[in-house]
């Protein structure tokens, strides 16, 4: 198995979690798409340009972060991240479209707004992504009131996606306020597979937003 990712990616990070909470053995493949040669080199492979890209020991070019962990989840089942229950299935497939189209959609609005002449900030599009965002906030606090995972006990692929959005997220909007939320993203945080993710990308995040117009800190 190859993945084809970046350190500092959130989609790469939620399929790393995965591959070391399942402990599957495969060969990283660091992607540079800031360099054109290994971008062009890169198209060949993922026509789209983006990452990560799994390929299977079969050689099937797996899209898509959320596609990847369900293959990854099928081919080792003795660590489960897509719960077998219907009912919990569904929540937890709900929770990480809203973790990714709310949550991470308005992260990566008010991450473009904070990159603007101040003059040019806050304008209606920005507005209405803050308000969903916080409304997504709000709905996992609700959620987390009695729960250690998103879902319940156990550890799916809606954590997955939402240690690595809940990380970039507090560049431009801090949540603390969200008791729940907080002690959650702290949960995830200490788990050593997150761990290890978050401290491979640290540097090249640091390094990315160095070279910002407008600095925010990380």
């Amino acid at each position: 198995m190859k993945l084809y990712y970046a350190p500092a990616s959130s989609y790469s990070q939620r399929v790393l979690i995965a591959l070391y909470e399942k402990e599957l053995d495969f060969t990283p493949i660091e992607v540079n798409l800031f360099d054109a040669e290994s971008r062009n080199q890169y198209l060949q492979i993922n026509r789209f340009g983006k990452i990560p890209t799994l390929i299977t020991d079969d050689g099937e070019v797996l899209l898509e972060a959320s596609i990847q962990i369900e293959y990854l989840d099928s081919y080792q089942q003795d660590i489960p991240l897509i719960p077998k229950d219907f009912k919990v299935n569904l929540e937890m497939r709900m929770l990480e479209r809203i973790i990714d189209v709310y949550i991470n959609g308005g992260r990566e609005a008010l991450f473009k707004d904070s990159q603007l002449p101040p003059v040019e900030r806050g304008k209606k599009e920005v507005v209405k992504a803050k308000r969903l965002l916080e409304e997504a906030c709000n709905l996992l606090d609700e959620k987390l009131a009695n729960r250690t995972w998103l879902v319940g006990d156990a550890f799916t692929l809606a954590d997955c996606s939402a240690a690595p959005t809940l990380s970039y997220l507090r560049i431009v909007y801090d949540y603390q306020h969200l008791q729940n939320l907080t002690a959650y993203f702290e949960r995830l945080s200490k788990k050593p597979s997150v761990e290890k993710v978050f401290a491979s990308g640290r540097e090249q995040m640091k390094q990315m937003l160095s070279t910002l117009k407008y600095p925010v800190e990380f």
